[in-house]
């Protein structure tokens, strides 16, 4: 490669569990597993395998952009750096940035059969500290309020690598909280904006092309992303946006939702593209290898697929079928933990919309929510989550699929409104919701970027060749 040419490989959300965190398989572990879609057992040989292609690939650069262990465990991290040191160690830079998983996190757990114990979790100095040759020595300028960092790669390409996670309001029942809770949303202070836009003004006003990585979304990568599914995109996300584009940062690699997609938002100021990359730890298991080349101001981008282990032949086939099976659990799960902001989402629309709303029962347990989904949006549900996070989901007729979920709804409704004006309700709610819904799942399933815009558009998510 020319000396204006970078390859760099990007790989998301490894949730590494340290073996040792395992000490008896029992209903504890199970139990864990059952909730959720990544391949746990696996994950210490999926993040060996990931190291050994990527060591194939020669890249110059790695991107992490978080979410390195399962719940930021000291060991897990200890063990996750100890394998990224073999890429450093061939001369490959290795970047990291945390995610909501990784640090002061009461999920922290040693799973003994029946029961678990809590493990020994980190903070942020010790994270910079066991990272320190991955972004967190002297070559890198640090924001002094978080785990943020300025990185020149070359004379022509700076990473700004930013940390909007909200762990210093995790809580801990051990430490005289009311529960256990470990915080997923993403937020920057307005000095660490500002930090992170003088940085990148400067690398731009010194002729430098600037990537951006960051565990949370900043684009949305459907409509309502921001609304719908809050806690994956950072607070204040458009302005922020805007002001990195101003600063000259066009493209930013993400993770967070285990989703291979890739979102696009043209503002006034510019244009911003968010590549989200995928989980390899669970299902769609991918990665992604990026070539840019500063002086063209163009990158090449393709994916990569973990589809087999040493151990395992069909691991990716395995992890498609292991992620079905999770999805009444997983809907069970997301409901209790997010059980009192749901609650308060829904009495503010009940707020909002008195009349409409007094006619409208709503299970009142995230138990009766999710047996009324799942009743009815089962098999549509799972369809669509599994074609979103492929990618490409623009290039499939999703019509039915679109026409499936839209009558499901129509038996939630259904079943949840009563009285004399039913009739009324009903066509008070069609009138609210199924507009937005239907455009929703248009920009989902049709992989829509701005969509209801002039600058509505469909991006490849595996072969794009993007503007720096």
């Amino acid at each position: 490669m020319d000396n204006n040419t970078v390859k760099i490989a990007i790989i998301s959300d490894l949730h590494v569990m340290a073996p040792e965190l395992l000490v008896n398989e029992g209903p504890a572990f199970e139990r864990y597993l059952n909730q959720d879609r990544k391949m746990l057992r696996e994950s210490l040989e999926i993040l060996d395998t990931l190291v050994a292609d990527i060591l194939e690939q020669k890249p110059q650069l790695v991107l992490v952009t978080g979410d390195l262990t399962k719940d930021g465990e000291k060991m897990s991290h200890q063990l996750v750096a100890g394998r990224l040191q073999r890429l450093v160690d061939a001369g490959i830079q290795v970047l990291v940035v945390p995610g909501n998983h990784d640090i002061n996190n009461p999920d922290a757990r040693v799973y003994v059969g029946d029961n678990t114990v809590p493990a020994d979790t980190i903070t942020r100095p010790e994270f910079a500290k066991i990272y320190r040759h991955m972004g967190y020595d002297e070559n890198s300028r640090r924001d002094p309020d978080t785990l943020s960092y300025c990185r020149d790669i070359t004379d022509d390409l700076t990473i700004l690598a930013i940390d909007a996670c909200m762990d210093r309001l995790n809580t801990f029942v051990s430490r005289g909280d009311a529960r256990d809770h470990c915080k997923t949303s993403g937020n920057l202070e307005a000095s660490s904006q500002q930090w992170l836009v003088d940085q990148a003004t400067a690398a731009t006003a010194a002729g430098r092309k600037v990537i951006a990585m960051m565990h949370h979304h900043l684009v949305p990568h459907f409509h309502m992303e921001d609304t719908l599914a809050a806690p994956y995109m950072v607070d204040g996300a458009g302005q922020l946006c805007q002001r990195l584009v101003q600063a000259g940062v066009h493209v930013i690699f993400t993770g967070h939702l285990h989703i291979s997609d890739i979102s696009q938002t043209n503002l006034r100021e510019g244009t911003m593209v968010e590549v989200a990359t995928a989980a390899a730890v669970g299902y769609p298991c991918q990665w992604r290898i990026a070539t840019c080349n500063t002086a063209a101001g163009k990158m090449q981008l393709r994916s990569m697929t973990l589809n087999s282990l040493p151990s395992d032949p069909d691991f990716a086939e395995r992890a498609r079928e292991v992620f079905k099976s999770c999805i009444p659990t997983m809907t069970h799960g997301v409901l209790t933990r997010y059980w009192p902001e749901i609650t308060h989402a829904i009495d503010n629309y009940r707020n909002k919309h008195d009349f409409v709303m007094r006619f409208v029962d709503i299970p009142d347990s995230p138990e009766a929510i999710a047996e009324l989904l799942l009743k009815h949006l089962q098999e549509p549900v799972t369809q669509a989550y599994i074609t979103f996070a492929e990618g490409n989901e623009g290039g499939s007729d999703n019509q039915q699929l679109i026409n499936q979920l839209i009558k499901g709804v129509d038996k939630v409704v259904d079943q949840t409104v009563r009285g004399i004006l039913r009739p009324l309700t009903k066509a008070a709610l069609h009138l609210r919701i199924y507009g937005t819904f239907k455009l929703v799942l248009r920009s989902i399933l049709e992989d829509l970027n701005d969509i209801g815009t002039s600058h509505e558009t469909v991006i490849n998510d595996h072969t794009a060749i993007i503007p720096l």
